[in-house]
C-alpha cells in the first residue's frame, strides 16, 4: 500500500509554496513547521508536503500572510500537486455532510418610480437686500471719517515738509531767478572796469558789449526754460500713507 506522505526537498517545498528558501528556513524558526512535518526529528529531512501546508496554513501570523507572504500557496491544490516531483497517492473519497435546507433568497422589489412631485423644486433666487436708512447712515459715516483721515494725513505731510503748494513753489522759484538776475546785471559794471583797465579801452564801450552779450544768453535761457516748463505737468500726484 502506498504511503498517503507526500515527501520533498525543503527546495522543493519552497517553490511549490510560490516562496523563497530563506521563507521556509522562518517557519522552521518560528515554529511554523513543526517536527511532525518533517520525514526525521528536529525538523531535518524531508517534507510531508500535505502537514507541512496545513501548519503554515494554521500557524502562520495574518500579518505575515498580508506582507511579504501573500503570495504563499496555503492550500493543496491541483497546480501544487503537479509540482510534487513524487509519485501521486490517489485520495480518499471525501465524506458528503448533510447540508441543512436554506431558505432562497427571494429578490427584492424594484422600487418604484418616484413621481416628479417628490423633486424639490428650485429654490428661487435670492435678491439683495436694499439698504435700509441705517445702512446709509453708516456709509455716509465711514466717507465721513476717512476724509477727515485724508485731511489731516495732507495737513501732517505739509507740515513735515513733504508737500508744498505749487503756486507757491513757483513764487519761490520766480522771486530767486529775479534775484539772480539782478546781481548779475548789477556786476556787469564792474566787470566793464576791470576789462577796461586791463586792456586799456573806454569802459563805456565795454560796459555796453557786456549788456548786450547778456541780453542775447537770457533770451535764449528764457525760451529753454519755457519749453521745459511747458512739458513739465501742472499737477504732480503723490501717495501719501494714512493712519488708520
Amino acid at each position: 500500500m502506498e504511503t498517503a506522505h507526500q515527501e520533498m526537498s525543503q527546495a522543493d517545498f519552497a517553490r511549490a509554496m510560490g516562496v523563497s528558501r530563506a521563507a521556509v528556513s522562518q517557519w522552521k524558526a518560528k515554529d511554523i513547521l513543526r517536527d511532525d512535518a518533517f520525514t526525521k526529528p528536529g525538523k531535518k529531512g524531508k517534507v510531508i508536503y500535505p502537514v507541512a501546508v496545513e501548519q503554515v496554513r494554521r500557524n502562520r501570523d495574518i500579518g505575515q500572510s498580508l506582507g511579504n507572504g501573500i503570495a504563499t500557496r496555503t492550500t493543496v491544490d491541483a497546480e501544487a500537486q503537479a509540482q510534487v516531483p513524487t509519485a501521486p497517492v490517489p485520495e480518499p473519497a471525501a465524506v458528503q455532510e448533510p447540508q441543512p435546507d436554506l431558505p432562497m433568497p427571494q429578490p427584492e422589489p424594484a422600487e418604484a418610480a418616484q413621481p416628479d412631485d417628490a423633486f424639490p423644486a428650485p429654490a428661487p433666487a435670492v435678491q439683495p437686500k436694499a439698504d435700509s436708512v441705517e445702512d446709509m447712515l453708516k456709509r455716509a459715516k465711514l466717507e465721513e471719517q476717512l476724509r477727515r483721515n485724508r485731511i489731516q494725513a495732507t495737513e501732517e505731510a505739509a507740515q513735515l515738509g513733504k508737500l508744498v503748494a505749487a503756486d507757491d513753489a513757483r513764487e519761490q522759484l520766480t522771486r530767486v531767478a529775479g534775484m539772480m538776475m539782478q546781481i548779475f546785471e548789477g556786476a556787469l559794471t564792474d566787470f566793464a572796469a576791470a576789462m577796461a583797465s586791463q586792456f586799456d579801452v573806454p569802459q563805456r564801450d565795454v560796459l555796453h558789449l557786456l549788456k548786450s552779450e547778456f541780453r542775447n544768453v537770457r533770451k535764449t535761457a528764457t525760451m529753454k526754460q519755457r519749453a521745459i516748463a511747458e512739458g513739465t505737468p501742472k499737477q504732480v500726484n503723490t501717495n501719501v500713507e494714512l493712519d488708520a
